[in-house]
């Protein structure tokens, strides 16, 4: 038995306050209280800090959260943009082997779910042989009329998708949620990992944990790769709904560091099938849009004609192959938890195998058979809306009162089809850092994927969420959840991959302007229609990243990169000298 393992069976300060929950899986211990071999090397390190330093080492975390600027906008919070992000020192560790068939199944159920979409937006094959139920997908506000027929660059209508995981009392891991339309929390993952492996050097490189830094330069590629104009720089720029969103930060960071432009709506301008960027030099054409903006607010007149976040006319420059858009608007349809029930059979009739990575157990009331279950089995499952609305999901764990009871069973049967139910889950428990020591948190893991040349490429790690005090049962930002680095172990060398050659793009000598600024009343409607078009996820910012100056102009860092530490921008054309937490992206990746 190790030095950690030992210490833990005699509760030491370090693991004092660590009681397994009852009836959740327990990704440190065993159930006989051993601790998980692939967690002991990190155990050891712990240990050998101590809890004294380990709480140093925590709030040298929370400086450099705020030194850096990473926040996130939690609605309603009296902090707004500026509330910090939550970030739990003690990462969340993933064995090799067993993330080998984790990512098998991942890149399986993301060729499964393109193939979906392009058959809804295409000949519509599973809706006739009856493989789909036909109001599945016309009742969904997400299925996008417009988008019918409009084919995706190379059939891929999933560049990026990202997969909400949860371990359940078995031990297996189950999708709880697909994330189709935005990947949300890509570039938080890599800020989580940039402030982890600071505080955690030696176990970071001891271990042997897998780099992020191969994944980001594919998604660089495989964006290049989708301009349909023949040139040797594609302009990519990514669309953003602007400042109030809640991922604002994250778009920022990303754009930053992928080296995009970072554009609204009013930025871009369509002529003759074609996108533009305005720039004070004149219209420049942009082959890639990275977009950020929901799928109906992309085009507001042939979508939703009072959105003023998309471009006018972006979808017949879709339609006329001129443009493309990632991921295709049309995505958000298979998003719904209704499509949950059905993917096991869709696997086999289109890919002829089982489904790797099952869902949790997901009825549609769309059906006869699902809605009786479902109305017999009311305090047993978690009903929720099955296509997006703004109608509330029942708190997990909250039991209804009968009046709610019966309130709900007259909404499901009025309009069956807009409901599902599933199964209640619990949460796996990760050691999370507290300052009693280690307690066992719930955590989630979400997985990111891209589309490549070859299939499917996926994140070797994550943003593991983690739910806290304040937040109880729930994993979400939105409810004051935080979140830990994900470290994916490696049986063999880790190859050592710089991230300068990617923070650090040639800059582009002009400024972009957006055009007259709008009035006061148009303003306060824009941010209005930003709020309500804000998707989840979780992002960071950077101080100094604005996107805007006064009067309507668009000021380009270098490649339009925002400023770290706070420091006032580079003037365009110039490549701003790195902070030290710059400097440590060659190590920390």
């Amino acid at each position: 038995m190790s030095q950690a393992v030992a210490s833990l069976n005699q509760k030491s300060a370090l693991f004092a306050a660590y009681q397994p929950v009852k009836g959740a899986f327990d990704e440190l211990l065993t159930a006989e209280g051993e601790a998980r071999p692939h967690y002991v090397a990190l155990l050891r390190a712990l240990e050998k800090l101590g809890p004294a330093e380990l709480k140093r080492r925590a709030e040298t975390s929370r400086r450099l959260v705020h030194e850096q600027g990473i926040s996130y906008n939690v609605y309603g919070d009296a902090r707004g943009l500026d509330r910090p992000w939550q970030i739990d020192p003690v990462p969340f560790v993933i064995a090799a082997e067993e993330w080998k068939l984790l990512e098998a199944a991942l890149v399986q159920r993301a060729v499964l779910i393109n193939r979906v979409l392009a058959d809804c937006y295409g000949p519509q094959n599973l809706i006739r042989s009856g493989w789909l139920p036909p109001a599945l997908v016309y009742a969904q506000p997400d299925f996008l009329r417009p988008c019918h027929g409009v084919r995706a660059p190379q059939d891929v209508f999933l560049q990026l998708y990202a997969a909400d995981l949860a371990r359940l009392p078995d031990g297996r891991w189950w999708v709880t949620s697909d994330r189709t339309q935005i990947a949300t929390g890509a570039g938080y993952a890599l800020a989580n990992r940039l402030i982890t492996s600071r505080l955690l050097p030696e176990p970071f490189r001891d271990e042997k944990v897998q780099r992020l830094a191969g994944f980001f330069r594919e998604l660089r590629t495989s964006l290049a790769r989708l301009a349909l104009r023949r040139t040797d720089d594609p302009r990519v720029v990514l669309l953003t709904p602007g400042p109030y969103n809640e991922t604002y930060s994250e778009q920022v960071w990303l754009a930053r560091y992928l080296g995009y432009m970072l554009v609204e709506g009013q930025d871009l301008t369509v002529r003759d099938d074609r996108v533009f960027l305005k720039t004070l030099s004149g219209l420049e054409p942009v082959d890639v849009i990275l977009r950020r903006v929901d799928d109906d607010f992309c085009d507001p007149l042939e979508l939703r004609n009072d959105s003023m976040l998309g471009v006018p006319g972006l979808v017949e420059a879709l339609r006329a192959g001129n443009v493309a858009v990632a991921n295709a608007p049309g995505s958000a349809l298979l998003q719904s938890p209704a499509f949950l029930a059905f993917l096991p059979g869709l696997c086999q009739h289109l890919l002829g195998e089982e489904l790797k990575l099952p869902s949790v157990a997901t009825w549609w009331c769309g059906q006869e058979k699902a809605q009786a279950y479902v109305l017999q089995h009311l305090d047993k499952l978690f009903v929720k809306p099955a296509f997006r609305s703004h109608a509330h999901a029942m708190d997990p764990g909250r039991e209804l009162s009968t009046a709610e009871r019966d309130a709900l069973k007259r909404a499901i049967q009025f309009q069956p089809h807009l409901f599902v139910g599933q199964e209640w889950w619990e949460l796996s428990c990760a050691p999370s850092w507290s300052d009693a020591g280690l307690q066992p948190r719930r955590v989630a893991l979400r997985a990111y994927l891209v589309a490549t040349e070859g299939g499917y490429r996926v994140m070797p790690g994550g943003l593991t969420r983690v739910a806290t005090e304040s937040s109880g049962r729930s994993v979400s930002m939105q409810r004051g959840g935080a979140s830990k680095d994900t470290w994916v172990l490696s049986d063999a060398p880790v190859e050592e991959i710089t991230e300068r050659a990617l923070a650090y793009q040639p800059g582009e000598s002009r400024k972009c302007t957006a055009g007259v600024g709008p009035d006061s009343q148009r303003a306060r409607s824009a941010e209005t229609d930003r709020q309500r078009a804000g998707a989840s996820g979780a992002a960071p910012e950077f101080r100094g990243a604005r996107s805007r100056a006064a009067g309507g102009h668009v000021r380009p860092r270098a490649s339009w990169q925002p400023a770290l530490s706070g420091r006032p921008s580079a003037q365009a054309g110039h490549d701003p000298s790195p902070s030290h937490l710059e400097r440590s992206l060659a190590h920390a990746q």
